[in-house]
């Protein structure tokens, strides 16, 4: 109690012995004044009760001291909470108009998967409704097995999936799920058909246009090969290796873009089978020492574990192969390669790090595009095609792993392949 309630009971029982005393009863009026007191009491904290129960149907107790403190800071904290709950409903409202004018379907679930709130794009998307999906279970709506595992993974890792819609089979969909809220999911599906359209006519251009290209230009270098340095012309002298060499450029950069085209399409299947690794990078570090462009450098092999990899043999080496071939063309005679291949808690490694010029942070993202240079000049001199990386990256994502690229200026560049650790295996003697 408050120091008025110790006062106002004090006095009360003082004055009630007083009486008492005056009429030889002081024990019995002290006592009878302490429970009309406490009656007084519980009749207040009776009010409180149901005030605070139903405040709009009874008023709050007429009390002062302790009780009309609390009656006060609870009117308080009441309007502090309308004033939030206020603000709460506008920003909900801004948050559903927004969500609302976005072209992308916005589905707010509950952490067991049950719808909460969508807006007007999921039901053109996906065909969930509100309110009258509210509290249906988003798995039971979209039933696509990619959906299904994205639902139950790792959200942290921001992944997506490419899914049908199961409202509308011409539409093909981009949904990622992340956290949201606490506990909470947000799914965000986006219409990507005309994108995939636009892609596979890119590829079906490129394929169909190398195709057609491989005839003439394998006619062409059968006619400059059978010309030597004892054609008639000085002129031709000096044209045919040129010749030679551009028209072999194009032949390697019509090959890649078959091969691309093939790993992008999926038109070649996987082999799988368990490869020794320590032998593969050592039959590619020996084809690499016999290319033009090796001048002394100093190859390293580094084999950390005699575990193998469960993959297909063609498309590992292909992988292997344009990274420590693009280290030899593109670092300074007598630079350091090494090339490791190790497994740890996180999956199994390759790693290919020079010594070399090193590469701008800014180009990093993109040296995995086809055709995309760091330096054109120096690509073209050393005879790359500009799609290696291309279908590096293309191969690990067959293989279910990842390509990660560091490089600093001046001190060299990393390329490291991370491949799960269900891909590793024991190879026997």
């Amino acid at each position: 109690m408050m120091p008025w309630d110790y006062w106002r009971l004090l006095a009360i029982v003082s004055l009630a012995g007083f009486v008492g005393l005056l009429f030889d009863q002081m024990l019995p009026l002290m006592f009878i004044a302490t429970l009309a007191y406490a009656m007084w009491l519980q009749r207040a904290w009776s009010q409180l009760y149901h005030w605070l129960r139903n405040p709009k149907k009874y008023k709050s107790p007429s009390a002062d001291g302790m009780i009309n403190d609390i009656c006060r800071e609870i009117e308080r904290t009441r309007k502090q909470n309308k004033s939030r709950k206020k603000k709460l409903t506008g920003y909900l409202k801004r948050f559903k108009a927004t969500t609302a004018a976005l072209p992308d379907g916005i589905i707010v679930l509950a952490e067991d998967g049950r719808i909460i709130w969508s807006n007007s794009a999921a039901e053109i998307l996906l065909g969930i409704q509100w309110p009258q999906d509210n509290h249906v279970r988003i798995k039971n709506l979209i039933r696509d097995p990619m959906f299904q595992q994205l639902f139950d993974s790792d959200l942290t890792q921001g992944q997506f999936v490419n899914v049908t819609s199961p409202f509308n089979p011409d539409l093909q969909l981009e949904v990622k799920m992340v956290s949201y809220m606490g506990s909470g999911r947000l799914l965000v599906a986006r219409d990507i058909t005309q994108t995939l359209k636009l892609q596979t006519m890119r590829r079906d251009f490129v394929a169909n246009v190398s195709h057609e290209l491989r005839t003439p230009l394998t006619v062409l270098r059968g006619y400059l090969e059978t010309f030597n340095e004892d054609s008639p012309s000085e002129q031709w002298r000096s044209a045919l290796p040129v010749m030679q060499q551009q028209t072999e450029r194009m032949h390697m950069m019509i090959t890649d873009l078959l091969a691309l085209s093939q790993l992008e399409t999926g038109e070649k299947s996987l082999t799988y089978e368990p490869i020794d690794i320590s032998v593969l990078l050592a039959s590619v570090v020996e084809d690499a020492k016999k290319l033009e462009q090796y001048h002394s450098h100093e190859i390293e092999l580094d084999i950390l574990t005699a575990q193998g990899l469960l993959a297909d043999v063609g498309e590992l080496r292909s992988v292997v192969s344009n990274l420590v071939f693009n280290a030899i063309k593109y670092t300074p005679a007598n630079s350091k390669i090494i090339v490791r291949w190790f497994v740890d808690s996180g999956g199994a490694h390759i790693e290919i790090h020079d010594n070399g010029e090193g590469i701008a942070e800014h180009h990093l993202e993109r040296l995995t595009e086809r055709f995309y240079r760091v330096d054109s000049g120096r690509s073209q001199e050393a005879g790359g095609t500009g799609l290696g990386l291309a279908i590096v990256k293309h191969v690990l994502q067959r293989h279910e792993a990842d390509l990660k690229i560091s490089s600093e200026l001046g001190v060299g560049s990393q390329f490291i392949c991370n491949f799960p650790l269900t891909r590793v295996v024991e190879i026997e003697d």
